[in-house]
């Protein structure tokens, strides 16, 4: 299997995770954080459903179009642009944004994820400030995605 159906396989299978968890949540109580200073799962839906810093795209082919971008990508907040939709909504658009991307990861070859970007936020991680877009791809899956489905977990009890 290429490393590029490898990444969209498992981006997939970390959406359906994140679906899964949604399905049993309720609107109003979704729309409430835990504690003082949380994201509510709304909040964390809404930032997967991708505000300016967050993962898109965009910035994935920016690898491809330009020789070593300069991503100027932060941690991203969650926002409230999507503070009035619903969990259903929040879920459709995060599924249909990140299916794309990882129908744009399947069909990548190994040279194309070897590329590399200047994300700066990156240099003191081990991916380092020039990370290639596999790095970034699998960095986003394994600890971004992962992350937020665990928040998502621990806000669904």
């Amino acid at each position: 299997m290429s490393m590029g159906n490898s990444l969209s396989e498992q981006l997939s299978a970390k959406v359906g995770e994140i679906k899964q968890i949604a399905a049993g949540m309720a609107d109003d109580e979704a729309s409430k954080p835990k504690a003082e200073g949380e994201w509510s799962a709304k909040q964390v839906l809404s930032h997967l459903c991708g505000d300016p810093d967050a993962l898109s795209m965009y910035e994935m082919k920016r690898f491809l179009d330009e020789d070593t971008p300069d991503l100027g990508l932060t941690p991203g907040d969650y926002g409230d642009a999507r503070k009035d939709e619903s969990i259903a909504a929040l879920v459709s658009k995060m599924n249909t944004d990140y299916a794309e991307i990882g129908r744009f990861l399947a069909g990548l070859s190994d040279e194309q994820l070897a590329r590399k970007a200047h994300i700066p936020f990156l240099k003191e991680t081990p991916l380092g400030e020039y990370p290639t877009l596999g790095q970034w791809a699998g960095a986003v899956i394994d600890f971004h995605l992962a992350d937020h489905v665990n928040q998502l977990r621990a806000l669904a009890q």
